[in-house]
């Protein structure tokens, strides 16, 4: 299991989601966004407006989500 894939995961059980929930929401199927929790996709490989609702979904900010920390990004841009 992968940082993202614990992240997703996490964040949807406190939030009381199921993953239906979160697939119904995001307009997917269940088995894609389990292969994003399970680690067999990463999220952030995916398109961004998918990437987008699921983080919307789950009240997760992309940035914090994509990065490991506030530099990381700064380094992919440079």
């Amino acid at each position: 299991m992968n940082r993202e894939s614990r992240i997703l995961k996490a964040r949807r059980k406190e939030l009381g989601l199921s993953q239906t929930d979160v697939a119904l929401n995001a307009g997917i199927q269940i088995q894609q966004y389990q292969k994003f929790e399970y680690g067999q996709r990463k999220l952030s490989n995916s398109s961004m407006v998918l990437g987008l609702r699921i983080c919307a979904i789950l009240e997760l900010d992309p940035y914090e989500f994509a990065f490991e920390s506030d530099t990381d990004w700064m380094k992919k841009i440079i």
